[in-house]
Parts: C-alpha cells; sequence; structure tokens
C-alpha cells in the first residue's frame, strides 16, 4: 500500500513560515525595547548631566556677584576705572578641556540715577547704583549636545551705592564754624553710623551752655573754651588757648589746652580720658589725702584727677599739641564741573518767596519730580525764602543741590525721600573769592526757623560764607560749613556726613590735615542695599 506524503510537507512549510515570521517580529520588539531604553538611558544622562552642569555654573555665577562685591569694599577699582573679576581659564566657546573647578566672570557698571543708562566700569562720586553681571561656567558640562545648556549660567545683581564722599573723611565735621559759634539751649549734636558729631571752630573762642550735648569733639583751633551749665562733650574738648569747665557735665574724651593761661576744671565734672595742659590746672574740689595736698597747682592737678575720674593729668606740659587751624575752602559754583559729574544744572526763574500761593507754581512743584541728580541754580533771587504758609513738602526722588543767594529764609520745611534710598540736599551760597577766608560781602544770612525737619534716609548740607542761625525745633540730618553757626530753641542735628562733590572739606577731627582739610584719608565708597538680583541670558 501506497502512503501520500504531499499533505504532510506542505503543513510543515507553513509552520516554518509562520516561525519566521514571529522571530522577526520578536527581533523588531526587541530592537524597539531596547532603542527605547537606550534612548532613555542617554536622555536621562544626559537631564542629569544638565541637572549637574546647571548647579555648577549658576553657583559659579552668584560665586561671580561675590567676588566682585568683595572687590569694591576693598575699594580695588584700578585707575582706568574698568574692572573685571574673574576665576579659571575661560573658553568663550565652551570647547575643549573643561576647568578643574567652576569659574566665572564678573564685569561691573554703574549709573547717577535709576532712571539713566548704565555705564561700564566701577563707581564714581555721582554713582547712585551698581550693576554686576556674573557669568559661570560648569567645570562638568553636559554629555549631550541637547545638555549644554547648562553649561553656562548667568545673574545680575543691582545695588544701592554709598559714595565715598559719605565719609568724615571728606565731608568735614557735623559743625564747621569759621567764627565764634552759638551754642545754647537744648541743642543736640548726635553721631551716626559712627560718625563722630565733632564741632570745629577755625578762628574765635567757644562759649556752650544750657543743656547742649555733643556727641564727639569740640575744638577751638585758634582760641578757648568755656562749658557751662550742663553742655558736655561725648568726645574731647581741645583747644589752642585755655578750657573752663564749669557746672556738672560730662567730658567723654580727654581735656587737651594748648595755652599757657590757667585751665580751669569744676570738680562735678566727669571726665572719661585725661586732662593735657601746657599752663596750670585750677580745681577747687576736694584735696589730695597723700601726695599732693595743697592749695597750689601740684594740689589742684591732684584734686582734679580725684574729683573728675581724670586719668592722667598733666599740667605745664610744652609738648601739648594745639589742634590744627582748618583753612576755609572756597566753594564757588562751576556749572561744568556739575555737569562732568553727572549732574543736571537747571536756572530757576519761579517765584523768590514760596508761600501758600505760590507753592503749586510748576518749577517749585518739579523739586518733587526730578529723577536725575539736579542742580537749581536760585541766584536769580536776591533773596529765597520758603515760607511757612506754604508748609513746603519736597518728596525727593533724586539728590539736589540749591545754589543760593546770600539771603535764605527756611520756615517749616520739609524733605523725605520717596523710597528707602539715601538722598543728598545741599544749600549752597558760593564764595566766589578764593582767598582761604568766608567772603561775607552782600552777606545777609541763612534762617532755618520753625519746626524744620528732615526724614531720614535724607541728609543736608549747608554751605555758605555767610552766618546761618538755627531755631526754634529744628530736627535735621546732615551737617554744617558756614561763617557762623548757631543754634538755640530746642534744635537737633544727627550727623550724616554728605560733604559737597568734588571738595574736600576735612575729616572734621581736628588733627593735622592737608589742603582745606583738617586732616585724614579719604574713605572709599561701598555698595549698599540690593535692589535687583535676578537670572539673566548668559552672553553668546
Amino acid at each position: 500500500m501506497t502512503r501520500s506524503t504531499t499533505g504532510f510537507s506542505a503543513a510543515r512549510n507553513d509552520d516554518r513560515g509562520n516561525a519566521m515570521i514571529a522571530v522577526v517580529g520578536l527581533l523588531a520588539v526587541t530592537s524597539m525595547v531596547t532603542m527605547t531604553v537606550t534612548g532613555a538611558t542617554i536622555d536621562a544622562l544626559g537631564y542629569t548631566s544638565l541637572t549637574r552642569a546647571g548647579v555648577q555654573s549658576n553657583a559659579a555665577a552668584e560665586a561671580g556677584v561675590d567676588a566682585m562685591l568683595a572687590e569694591l569694599f576693598a575699594d580695588d577699582c584700578p585707575a582706568t576705572g574698568q574692572l573685571t573679576v574673574t576665576q579659571g581659564a575661560v573658553d568663550p566657546a565652551l570647547t575643549g578641556t573643561a576647568a578643574t573647578q567652576p569659574f566665572f566672570v564678573a564685569t561691573i557698571a554703574q549709573r547717577v540715577s535709576n532712571q539713566a543708562a548704565w555705564t561700564p566700569g566701577c563707581p564714581n562720586g555721582a554713582t547712585t547704583q551698581i550693576r554686576i553681571q556674573s557669568t559661570g561656567f560648569a567645570s562638568d558640562t553636559g554629555v549631550a549636545e541637547s545638555a549644554s545648556a547648562g553649561d553656562a549660567s548667568a545673574v545680575q545683581a543691582v545695588y544701592a551705592w554709598t559714595p565715598g564722599a559719605n565719609t568724615a573723611a571728606v565731608t568735614g565735621a557735623a559743625v564747621f564754624s569759621y567764627g565764634t559759634p552759638g551754642l545754647a539751649n537744648s541743642l543736640e549734636l548726635l553721631s551716626f553710623n559712627g560718625n563722630s558729631a565733632n564741632v570745629i571752630v577755625a578762628e574765635g573762642n567757644i562759649l556752650c551752655s544750657n543743656s547742649v550735648y555733643v556727641q564727639g569733639d569740640i575744638v577751638a583751633a585758634n582760641g578757648n573754651i568755656q562749658l557751662d551749665n550742663t553742655c558736655s562733650a561725648g568726645g574731647r574738648v581741645w583747644a589752642s588757648g585755655t578750657v573752663t569747665l564749669q557746672g556738672n557735665k560730662t567730658i567723654g574724651g580727654d581735656v587737651i589746652a594748648a595755652g599757657t593761661g590757667l585751665t580751669r576744671i569744676d570738680p562735678s565734672t566727669d571726665i572719661g580720658g585725661g586732662i593735657f595742659a601746657r599752663g596750670e590746672i585750677d580745681s577747687w574740689g576736694q584735696r589730695c589725702s597723700t601726695g599732693a595736698t595743697g592749695w597750689d597747682a601740684a594740689g589742684d592737678a591732684c584734686s582734679a584727677a580725684l574729683t573728675t575720674g581724670a586719668d592722667p593729668v598733666f599740667y605745664n606740659r610744652l609738648d601739648v599739641a594745639a589742634p590744627t587751624r582748618p583753612t576755609w575752602v572756597d566753594v564757588n559754583f562751576v556749572s561744568a564741573n556739575w555737569v562732568a559729574q553727572g549732574w543736571n544744572v537747571l536756572t530757576y526763574t519761579g517765584p523768590c518767596t514760596i508761600d501758600n500761593r505760590t507753592k503749586d507754581n510748576s518749577q517749585v512743584r518739579a523739586f518733587s519730580n526730578y529723577t536725575t541728580p539736579t542742580v537749581i541754580d536760585m541766584r536769580g533771587c536776591s533773596t529765597v525764602t520758603f515760607s511757612s504758609s506754604a508748609n513746603l513738602n519736597i518728596d525727593m526722588r533724586t539728590d539736589l543741590t540749591f545754589i543760593m543767594p546770600r539771603t535764605v529764609l527756611l520756615e517749616d520745611f520739609t524733605a523725605a525721600s520717596n523710597t528707602n534710598v539715601d538722598r543728598a540736599l545741599r544749600f549752597i551760597t558760593p564764595d566766589t573769592v578764593a582767598d582761604g577766608v568766608p567772603t561775607n560781602t552782600g552777606c545777609g544770612r541763612f534762617d532755618l526757623n520753625n519746626q524744620n525737619e528732615l526724614a531720614a534716609p535724607i541728609a543736608v548740607m549747608v554751605y555758605t560764607p555767610c552766618p546761618v542761625t538755627n531755631a526754634n525745633q529744628l530736627t535735621w540730618r546732615g551737617q554744617y560749613y558756614a561763617r557762623n553757626v548757631s543754634f538755640s530753641n530746642n534744635s537737633e542735628l544727627t550727623y550724616v556726613p554728605i560733604g559737597i562733590p568734588g571738595f574736600d572739606l576735612g575729616n572734621g577731627a581736628g588733627g593735622p590735615g592737608g589742603s582745606g582739610a583738617v586732616g585724614g584719608p579719604a574713605m572709599p565708597g561701598h555698595p549698599g542695599a540690593l535692589v535687583e538680583y535676578i537670572d539673566i541670558d548668559p552672553p553668546a
């Protein structure tokens, strides 16, 4: 019997074809899975490297900001004014071998107001804000092309700038009175931010009485000092002549009398330093029980030490030094000099008497609208009056300087900053004769009366070769530089030194000094409050 195999062979061939299709399908699926897993692994690796690179580059950029701040605080700007801070060897194209650690490049720019354009370079005397832009680079760059975005990061930081002029080294004393001042009737001169509220008198005696406290030194460079009736000083009392202390008072520092006459010390005085007298000392207090017990010069010196706490006490000492007599600094107004420092200079043609009828004049209202440091020349008026009827309030958006005639009357005047940014307000009556003394030809007076107030962070500078009088509840922050300065009736001045741009008024300390000064090196400016900190695109 014969068996047929035709059907069996056909079935087997069909099975082989089906198996081949299955194998091919399995290979395709396996390849797809492999490719998917591989792609996901590569993407994950790229994302991980991107994250790592981004963290490193961002940290490097922020480190660049800190490094630039350190350079500015150290006053390391070069003479060229261009400062760039770097770490590591920077490859702008991000190619080649990566640095061994994250690195950065930081640059500095400055501007004279928050509306002005940025100027590359270090801050100057007119600067109000600085901008630091820092680009940081990762040490471990992204492993995939798509992950290279994190290889560089950039940040921008904007800070307020406190200029070097805002220091006691160049701006003068709290009160510089060329001639004899008036210190009386409930006066407080207060220090601020570590700046001693010193009173410096170039020519003439100082008489202080009736509830006066000076939180600093009282210095008569060419005269005697007499402090009566609770007139106290937190620092030194230093005269080229003699010193007389009468009544209950406190002297925080030394009493220095460089004159050969008699220095009188009330036994009710509390002295935190020593007494140094070129002449003899007169004291009528308790006698010492041992040593110099008599009523002679030695006994008086011993009594002064016993009753006042002064240590040491010297008399008849030829090595007692007088304070350096400061030369008057003639400040003339030259418009071009202010413009060169970034100021806008305007000639005022509005009303000379600003009262309740004229305070809405457009030029008066503009005082509160300027946003760039502005000089307002008001010398077209023979007298400028801010009348109490106007109750004038200036909301300062920038620094303002008023160039004044020789008679100025400020009554019930208030100024405040529209933000928490420091603002400088200056009233300057120019001294047009460069002779080292205040030129008083045609002088009237600079009179502050009836509750004049300046709110923090405003500070004022009053400069005039004419007399200045302050009365009736003055509350100001700033300083004075004038022919004579007098206070009475509940006056308070907090010393905030701002000086005059381009002029060295000295350090206000009474020591040896240079041109137009009483001594001391200039202090550098420094970064102030943080205004803005944002991420920016790295440079191409």
